[in-house]
């Protein structure tokens, strides 16, 4: 018995919402009900913010006629969620995220200015894994409106167990700083 994964894009203004998912298995007459509390967030335009930090087990670019459409499209990529944030050893574990108003220099250089710290430790020990800091203005199409954060980190020389992966984003000229993080598994 395999998994589907399903879609659909829905907007909502700020607030909290009671999404209800029924599923009935055509074959068989069995039906399920999931429910959840879904917090649709407020976006202050003069604070730096972000999306929902997302593992994924494919993030790839779409062919100029798919941008925007189809399942699991974000913009020009397409961001295929792993439910339950497990992944192999052999796999490639995808990182989306993006993030939003960054503040604006007096030199107009168009970029904004600042740090991504990336982390990722074994939960338990706290052992470090990985560290990486890279250059806000240095990512591909960064501006100070949005920075789209597609990473791809291979895990075939992790043991398997749980993992946090932890991300410090520094905006310097807003003085402003956001801490992403998400626990996922490798086995």
């Amino acid at each position: 018995m395999g998994s589907s994964l399903y879609q659909k894009s829905v907007p909502l203004a700020p607030g909290t919402y009671r999404l209800n998912v029924v599923v009935k298995d055509v074959n068989g007459g069995n039906m399920n009900n999931y429910e959840m509390a879904l917090h649709v967030p407020r976006y202050d335009e003069e604070k730096l913010g972000s999306s929902s930090l997302v593992l994924a087990d494919m993030i790839e670019k779409v062919p100029t006629r798919s941008i925007g459409t189809g399942q699991f499209v974000i913009g020009t990529t397409k961001v295929r969620p792993r439910v339950g944030e497990t992944f192999r050893r052999d796999e490639k574990m995808g990182i989306y995220v993006q993030l939003y108003n960054f503040g604006t220099d007096e030199n107009n250089t168009k970029k904004p200015a600042g740090t991504v710290e990336y982390e990722v430790v074994k939960q338990g020990s706290n052992e470090k894994i990985f560290d990486f800091t890279e250059e806000i203005g240095k990512i591909e199409g960064a501006s100070f409106q949005q920075v789209t954060i597609e990473k791809i980190l291979p895990l075939q020389n992790m043991e398997p167990g749980q993992y946090l992966l932890k991300m410090k984003v520094s905006d310097k000229v807003g003085n402003q700083s956001l801490t992403p993080s998400i626990s996922f598994t490798v086995v």
